[in-house]
């Protein structure tokens, strides 16, 4: 008698579990296809440029919000003179982050950092991953204080498997009293 419960109880899911799964939509041709492929291509994300800020915006984290008149630096730029140097003690501030406008569904994303210091060498930090929603997303980009070129990966929606891809670049050429 016991099985039979079970079986009968068993059943009971399988039955609601596959009709869960077979409920037919109206199809309409005016309606867009519901595969990966259109999801992508409704995204859409570009690297805006970069920024400095202090420790209270980095420490928002995903909902940080650049304070207003904050200078955005576009992709490919060279920041010289004293623009962006840290000003306090334990360097708080001149903190440099990845300005990042997305529009599309939320989707995962991340960001990777190469350093090429003037001193030399080639260094790949590991990956910042995130959550990508709608509007403008702020992603530090370390603690960075040294002169050099860095090269920025942005990857996002993988709905289509490899995903999305745009790069930027930012070069520090400061004089920066330590």
């Amino acid at each position: 008698m016991r099985r039979l419960s079970i079986i009968a109880t068993g059943c009971t899911i399988a039955l609601f579990c596959w009709s869960c799964g077979n409920t037919s939509t109206p199809s309409s041709s005016d309606s867009a296809p519901a595969d990966g492929q259109a999801a992508a291509s409704g995204s859409k994300s570009k690297i805006t440029g970069f920024a400095f800020v202090d420790s209270s915006v980095t420490g928002q984290g995903a909902q940080a919000k650049l304070p207003p008149g904050t200078k955005i630096y576009p992709p490919g730029s060279t920041v010289s003179g004293t623009d962006g140097c840290p000003t306090t003690q334990y360097r708080t501030d001149g903190q440099p982050v990845v300005v990042i406008d997305y529009t599309g569904r939320p989707t995962a994303g991340s960001v990777t950092i190469t350093r090429h210091p003037a001193a030399g060498g080639d260094f790949t930090n590991a990956p910042y991953y995130l959550d990508l929603n709608p509007g403008r997303t702020l992603q530090t980009m370390g603690p960075i204080y040294d002169n050099g070129a860095y090269d920025v990966v942005f990857s996002y929606d993988y709905s289509t498997g490899q995903g999305q891809k745009t790069s930027a670049k930012l070069v520090l050429n400061r004089s920066c009293g330590h």
